[in-house]
């Protein structure tokens, strides 16, 4: 049996760093795909060929060794063993990817999606898109009890632009694609996801239950009228926090019309990124300047992607201005990959045979 299964990457539009917090964030699956092609064996072994980085694994199904953090792979195995979705024969697997690796767009949480949506097939179960979110999720955060939300597996699961909200209830709503060009950018500088969320999550979850205990209920209460006792640093992090609410709710606002104000979804991105570059400090020099630069060149705006310390970002442009955007771009050190929004969520390349 051949069995092929692919998954989108995804921008977060509005809402980064947010999560995590429990509030609402917009994002977007784009056109750029990890897939897996797989063929059954007459073992029990899985043997994976990792095409992008030239690696090789197998592992024997009949005896799984101990997974360690983010050793996605085996995780996904002994979490399909433990709920039963484990296929009965082993299988070869060749995974490629078109989306930028460790950069914040995703690339492994749209692995980690096909790598369920894979299993769940060879087993022949009938499995759904928001299963496979959930279960990817679980692999990928709660079995080793890392950080982050559950954003990044939804959009690469069911596709499209959602607006996800988290409190009080998780729902999600399909908007619709958002108009204009949108530009991709890596800046070939490696992310810092354990260090940005050491900076940006731990104390703003602090605060903010702090703010709660405190009966506060006003999202538009700034300075000075927070806790006498927050220091300066404290009140820049819940500075940003308010104000990257305030500004993720006026985009999914925008989003959700019929006819977005291009400039004006851009002018909140450029602020999303201000706040985040300076408010949680999750951007870097380079980013900045790509962002500097492409909008100097006709971008409406942009903001980074992901969870920073390097990493992707993108911006947003009219047609007209694309050519000199992607050259900006490019003349920032960054390489620009126009992508489209709104892509369909993890899906069966062919069907079993």
């Amino acid at each position: 049996m051949k069995c092929s299964v692919s998954a989108p990457g995804r921008i977060c539009l509005f809402g980064e760093h947010q999560d995590y917090l429990g509030f609402p964030v917009v994002a977007s699956a784009i056109d750029l795909r990890a897939t897996i092609e797989s063929s059954t064996r007459t073992d029990r072994l899985v043997h994976l060929h990792l095409a992008d980085l030239d690696q090789q694994f197998t592992y024997d199904l009949d005896c799984l060794p101990e997974p360690k953090p983010r050793d996605y792979w085996l995780i996904g195995l002994h979490l399909a063993k433990r709920e039963g979705w484990l296929p009965e024969w082993g299988w070869n697997a060749h995974v490629a990817s078109e989306i930028p690796m460790r950069a914040g767009a995703s690339s492994s949480s749209a692995l980690l999606v096909a790598w369920c949506a894979l299993m769940a097939e060879r087993s022949g179960m009938s499995w759904q898109k928001e299963w496979v979110a959930r279960s990817a999720w679980r692999a990928e955060v709660e079995w080793f009890d890392e950080p982050g939300g559950m954003m990044d597996q939804t959009v690469c699961a069911l596709g499209g632009t959602q607006s996800i909200a988290f409190n009080p209830e998780f729902e999600t709503t399909l908007l619709s694609e958002p108009p204009g060009c949108w530009v991709l950018f890596d800046s070939h500088q490696a992310k810092d996801t354990l260090g940005v969320l050491a900076r940006a999550k731990d104390r703003r979850l602090e605060l903010l239950q702090e703010w709660e205990d405190q009966g506060q209920s006003n999202w538009n209460l700034r300075p000075p009228f927070f806790p006498s006792h927050w220091n300066a640093e404290d009140q820049r992090l819940m500075m940003t926090t308010l104000e990257n609410r305030r500004i993720s709710a006026e985009g999914t606002k925008e989003l959700a019309q019929k006819d977005p104000d291009l400039e004006g979804i851009g002018k909140l991105l450029l602020a999303h990124h201000h706040w985040l570059s300076k408010g949680i400090e999750v951007s870097t020099p380079r980013i900045d300047g790509i962002l500097a630069s492409a909008h100097a060149a006709g971008a409406l705006g942009g903001k980074i992607n992901g969870s920073g310390g390097g990493g992707t970002g993108f911006v947003l442009c009219h047609s007209k201005h694309l050519a000199a955007v992607i050259a900006a771009i490019s003349n920032g050190q960054g390489q620009a990959i126009p992508i489209a929004l709104g892509a369909e969520g993890v899906r069966l390349e062919h069907p079993k045979n």
